[in-house]
């Protein structure tokens, strides 16, 4: 039996099958036409000469241009279209990823930063991918200087029209040194063009290409050697939010030389006792996951009827009666050994570990006939555990946990007079920036102390005992490369022996 309808519906429903072919196309194409403004104004009000704001980028407008990546239907543009698409919305997710994880130093501190799945229109892939597609579809291999990696030698990010000639955007590209440049008649040229050379093709089709773009001379053409590549952030404030944080790693080739400078000073019974801690901090950036380096500790002390500050004059006498107070000062270098910095979690750069070995070079550091303690006599373990919180883009949370095993002396047990203090302190820095140069912060910090006690023929036991400092500071760069640090610190008194340290920091360091 066949069913009837009438006309009129049959008309009906033709009308809607019409629009809705109409209209689909014209409501994912909204979704591209609502992005090329949105990022467009992005990279006006954000980007200069490829360094980008990206502390002034407002969230919300990041995740709307990345919803409109996502739902936006690629396969109903011009290929020209589809391309200057593309490349925009590589550049965008880039910023997009940076924002999720920042502040950081470098794109190398993010695991599977560039492997990480992203809805692109119909698709799901990665920047990888991504890159490698609109390669294939631009067939032109100069597509490589719009794509921007997020790092100070990457390609200057543009915003890409499709009906402009992709060629007045390479030129604009080259145009900046960190691409091409020349010195001492040599070319300079970004290792962009080492990496993907079977793309650019040999050195000859290479240098006829660049000087369609440029004004290089390929009559004479120059040498070629390719400059360093360098992955530090390309943040207009990179001098730099994220140098204030000692859980960030230094990618390969970076580092820093770090002194630090500690005096403590405590006050009990009309005794006074100084500590000075000089400590030099080595540490290398051999891969994007670990750093290794080393510690030398300088050790100054002055105990009895001293001055406040007498630790810094590195004296060595020995016991002595000063107006009967048993007085001495000794100094030298009492600790020294390697430190290893390291990201356990592949997607989680605010959380590293840190551990540091030192070995005692100093003869009877713990005191002998002649001089009283300055150090302990046995290897040092410190363990320590780094966390950052992000609280708002001008301020921070660190968290720092430690396991402290110092004069750790092996077969102790039952057979030496000698102890083991074994300290679990937790650290709270909140941090505040007040610019790109200076951050000021407060300190909390909260440890327990367990003494383990060794006696031949007796068995071990342990004393228990807890303390506090509380702490302000301040941090500013005084050079690219230069840093100073200040910090007062004050100890709570659970044992009623007031107690101070003032501690000046120096550090010198390359991303």
């Amino acid at each position: 039996m066949l069913l009837k309808y009438p006309q009129h519906n049959f008309f009906t429903f033709y009308l809607l099958l019409l629009g809705s072919l109409i209209i689909a196309p014209q409501a994912v194409r909204a979704q591209v036409d609502q992005f090329n403004p949105t990022y467009r104004q992005l990279v006006r009000d954000h980007i200069n000469n490829n360094a980008v704001s990206y502390q002034e980028i407002d969230i919300q407008t990041s995740a709307a241009i990345t919803k409109q990546i996502s739902t936006a239907d690629i396969d109903i543009l011009t290929k020209n279209e589809k391309v200057a698409f593309l490349i925009n919305a590589y550049n965008a997710l880039v910023i997009s990823q940076v924002l999720e994880y920042y502040p950081i130093n470098s794109v190398a501190e993010v695991g599977g930063f560039f492997t990480k799945k992203h809805q692109v229109g119909p698709r799901t892939m990665s920047l990888n991918e991504l890159e490698q597609e609109i390669l294939n579809l631009s067939a032109d291999p100069y597509t490589h200087l719009l794509l921007n990696c997020g790092a100070v030698s990457c390609p200057e990010v543009q915003f890409i029209e499709a009906q402009i000639d992709r060629s007045v955007y390479y030129i604009k590209a080259l145009a900046a040194k960190q691409l091409l440049d020349q010195h001492g008649g040599v070319l300079l040229l970004s290792k962009i063009f080492e990496w993907y050379a079977a793309d650019f093709g040999s050195q000859d089709e290479l240098i006829d290409g660049l000087s369609e773009l440029t004004e290089l001379d390929k009559e004479e053409p120059l040498p070629i050697k390719y400059q360093s590549y360098d992955w530090l952030l390309n943040d207009k404030s990179t001098a730099s939010i994220g140098v204030y944080y000692p859980t960030r790693l230094y990618p390969k080739g970076g580092g820093e030389v770090k002194v630090f400078n500690n005096y403590y000073t405590q006050l009990q019974n009309g005794v006074r006792s100084n500590f000075f801690s000089s400590f030099l901090q080595v540490l290398i950036g051999t891969s994007k996951n670990y750093n290794f380096g080393f510690d030398v500790k300088l050790r100054s002390v002055s105990s009895g009827a001293v001055r406040l500050f007498s630790a810094l004059e590195f004296n060595d006498q020995p016991f002595a009666d000063n107006n009967g107070v048993r007085t001495f000062s000794r100094a030298g270098i009492s600790g020294i050994g390697p430190r290893i910095k390291y990201q356990p979690f592949k997607n989680k750069p605010n959380i590293n570990f840190l551990h540091t070995v030192y070995f005692v070079p100093m003869q009877e550091a713990e005191g002998n006939d002649n001089y009283g303690y300055v150090d302990y006599d046995y290897p040092q373990i410190f363990n320590q555990v780094f966390v950052e919180k992000e609280l708002s883009r001008k301020s921070r949370l660190f968290i720092d946990l430690g396991l402290h095993i110092e004069n750790l002396r092996l077969n102790a047990h039952r057979n030496y007079e000698h102890f083991t203090p074994i300290q679990v302190p937790i650290t709270v820095i909140y941090n505040y920036f007040i610019d790109s140069k200076t951050t000021i912060y407060g300190l909390g910090a909260f440890a327990q102390r367990f003494d383990i006690r060794f006696r031949p023929d007796t068995d071990t036991y342990s004393d228990h005992s807890v303390y506090g400092q509380l702490g302000v500071g301040a941090k500013h760069i005084l050079h690219d490369l230069l840093e100073i640090e200040l910090l007062y610190t004050n100890f709570l008194s659970f044992n009623d022996t007031p107690a101070h340290t003032f501690n000046l920091g120096i550090r010198f360091y390359k991303w």
